[in-house]
Order: C-alpha cells, then structure tokens, then sequence
C-alpha cells in the first residue's frame, strides 16, 4: 500500500509543480517587453538611408522615434505645425519638388507622424521624394 500512496504522491506533486511553472512562464511573458523592436529608416534618396533600431514602448510614434533619432544621433530635425518633417539634415520640403513622405509598414500614412501610432515590430520610413 505505501507504493501505491508513493506513486499517487509523485504523480501530485509532478502535476502541481507543470501547473506552477506554466503559471510562472504565463506571468514572465505577460511582463516581458517584445523583441522585436521598432525600425525608423531615413531615406534621403539616391541611396543614402539611415536606419535606426529601438526596442518598443506603449504610446509611441513616428515623430517619437524621429526625435529619438534625432536626439541621439544629432540629426536635425525640423518641424511644420502638424509635426510633418518640413526638413530633416539639410533636405527641406520642396527643394527639387521633393517632400518628405511618412510609409508605415511600406503604406504611405496621411496622417501626420504624431498621429501615427506604432505596435511592436513595425517598419517606419521617413522618404525625400
């Protein structure tokens, strides 16, 4: 008979020990932030393309990570009313005809960058055209 309350016992506590660790993986992952990351891409045209990585946060936005880029790698940076680029470097709206357009996800968005929320993993490019 003590076999038997053995056995029952290691099956218990094997069950009881699966139910803790799933517990534990569902509440670190609940918590854990995303890998993927967010992408900005200033593309300048004729080649010349900057690519910048930071990880994700709630609340972000184009203009966001635009000003990350720009606070961290000193790329000027400067605004229209409605936070559109009206230049960013020395590439100002309208030299050439160009202007810069915003692509999420390779979509144009009409919306201006601070109108613009970001999910983990997404591509943001910022294009002189």
């Amino acid at each position: 008979m003590a076999k038997k309350v053995n056995s029952r016992l290691g099956k218990t506590t094997i069950f009881w020990a699966g139910v803790g660790i799933l517990l534990a993986a569902i509440f670190i992952f609940s918590f854990y932030p995303s890998r993927k990351g967010l992408t900005l891409i200033i593309d300048y045209g004729g080649g010349d393309i900057r690519t910048f990585k930071t990880s994700y946060q709630d609340g972000l936005t184009a203009w966001d990570m635009l000003q990350q880029a720009n606070a961290n790698y000193q790329i000027v940076l400067e605004p229209e009313t409605d936070f559109r680029p009206k230049a960013i470097g020395e590439f100002k709206n309208g030299t050439g005809g160009k202007h810069w357009v915003l692509y999420k996800n390779g979509r144009r968005q009409e919306a201006s960058p601070i109108q613009t929320d970001l999910s983990s993993g997404e591509i943001i490019r910022f294009r002189f055209e």
